[in-house]
């Protein structure tokens, strides 16, 4: 019997942390809060909007949590009052026999969390919670995408506090990808959306709106390419020096990506994409059989995009990482023109990849050996059409058998958890040979989405 009180109160006690760490948003390792869809009561503050919660939601509720986006809890704390203390909000389902999800928003009032709004939507998914302020008063609407289990484009939602209540603008809008960011250099943040088309062209439009009134306004919209069967990425921030947009990164239907880059364009007052070219789609620059998208490789703020180019010489398959040669480019809205600020060999199998020098621009093949997870660079005679000597070599190890023996030639470029990539180069004397300590610094780990 004192085992079992023992042991009751260690549940207690864990259980009573993740609720408490659910309620503010965060996480803790070991613990899969998915796995607490009916968190336990907690204690303290926590305990009234647990309270007010089940109040609404009854016995059997079921949290319900975004798919996408930054915030992934089911409840979440933010400011959307404009005041000192953050209000909370809840994402659920009443019972097992409600398809509906419902949202409900508390505030505290004289130490008391009191229901400030309480919604319902049809959707059976959320897909995302996004806050920003798209009216310009200083506190941030609430931006909520409804999905549906069937995949198909989400609906959204606004809410706005105002007059001690929050109060839902229901928009005419659906969107397959999504962005919220001050496009136009208003101090406001406007909605942009991407909308694959149901049709058999399969065509996505770029919209972007801004919010007037109670109502949101569509300030441009753009019809881009055909073929695409679903969106592998979306970055946002600053696509050239001065200039916010978005780049979208595309699956085809046949397999092929492409980057589309999109930007407000304040004196034309309309949407522009540079990169699509209405009377020839298919002579998209970026259009490759590489799945790699968009990114700031170089960390300075300013997003580039890819275009992917097949290394001489390479025998193996067009989807093949280390047989292709990613170029990164940075748009110049000024110019209307970009230019390569880097090219990289990209091996994802083995989660690395390398800065090109300049002068293996053009001179260079691979060959990959997976099994014994080495990869060789040779060079490569263009007139001749064959390789030549190599010139590096890229060995992953495993941290125990680097550890174990010396490994004679190898230099250590990465360690990644138990794994260390290391690179040699068989001839120092050779042409094009650079040292291994200069290869060295322009080794990358790979993270996800390149």
């Amino acid at each position: 019997m004192k085992r079992k009180k023992k042991y009751a109160a260690v549940r207690a006690a864990v259980l009573g942390l993740a609720a408490s760490l659910l309620l503010s948003g965060c996480s803790v390792t070991g613990l899969d809060a998915r796995a607490l869809m009916h968190p336990p009561r907690p204690t303290g503050e926590k305990a009234d909007i647990y309270a007010l919660l089940e109040s609404k939601a009854g016995k059997n509720f079921t949290l319900k949590y975004p798919a996408a986006g930054e915030y992934r809890s089911a409840i979440i704390q933010h400011n959307l009052c404009g005041d000192s203390h953050p209000e909370a909000i809840a994402l659920y389902q009443r019972g097992d026999d409600d398809t509906s999800v419902n949202i409900l928003f508390t505030a505290e009032e004289n130490g008391k969390w009191q229901d400030i709004g309480s919604f319902s939507n049809p959707g059976a998914q959320v897909d995302r919670v996004c806050f920003g302020d798209l009216d310009g008063d200083g506190t941030d609407e609430v931006i909520v995408g409804w999905g549906s289990s069937a995949g198909s484009a989400s609906t959204i939602s606004v809410f706005k506090y105002a007059q001690g209540k929050m109060n839902e603008l229901k928009l005419d809008q659906t969107y397959n990808e999504m962005a919220l960011m001050d496009f136009d250099g208003d101090g406001k943040k406007e909605l942009f959306t991407a909308n694959l088309s149901t049709d058999d062209q399969q065509q996505f439009t770029a919209s972007l709106f801004r919010l007037k009134g109670t109502a949101l306004q569509l300030m441009g919209s753009i019809r881009l390419d055909t073929g695409i069967s679903k969106f592998s990425g979306i970055s946002v921030g600053d696509i050239s020096k001065g200039q916010t947009g978005v780049m979208l990164d595309c699956v085809q239907t046949n397999g092929k990506s492409l980057t589309e880059l999109l930007y407000w364009d304040k004196k034309e007052k309309m949407l522009q994409a540079p990169l699509y070219n209405a009377q020839s789609p298919q002579q998209n620059v970026t259009l490759r059989d590489l799945s790699v998208n968009s990114s700031d490789v170089d960390n300075n703020a300013i997003l580039e995009f890819p275009i992917v180019t097949r290394l001489p010489g390479y025998t193996g398959a067009a989807s093949d990482d280390v047989g292709n040669e990613v170029q990164w480019n940075r748009f110049d809205a000024a110019k209307g023109s970009y230019t390569t600020v880097s090219s990289m060999l990209i091996n994802a199998r083995d989660g690395y990849r390398l800065i090109l020098p300049d002068k293996w621009k053009d001179t260079i093949t691979t060959k990959q050996d997976i099994s014994a997870r080495k990869l060789t660079v040779y060079t490569f005679d263009l007139s001749k059409g064959a390789a030549g000597s190599p010139l590096l070599v890229v060995q992953i190890f495993s941290k125990t058998e680097w550890e174990s023996k010396p490994h004679t030639g190898f230099t250590e470029v990465l360690t990644d958890g138990g794994l260390v990539t290391a690179i040699s180069c068989p001839t120092p004397k050779a042409a094009l040979a650079i040292s291994a300590q200069q290869l060295k610094k322009d080794f990358q780990t790979v993270t996800t989405g390149t």
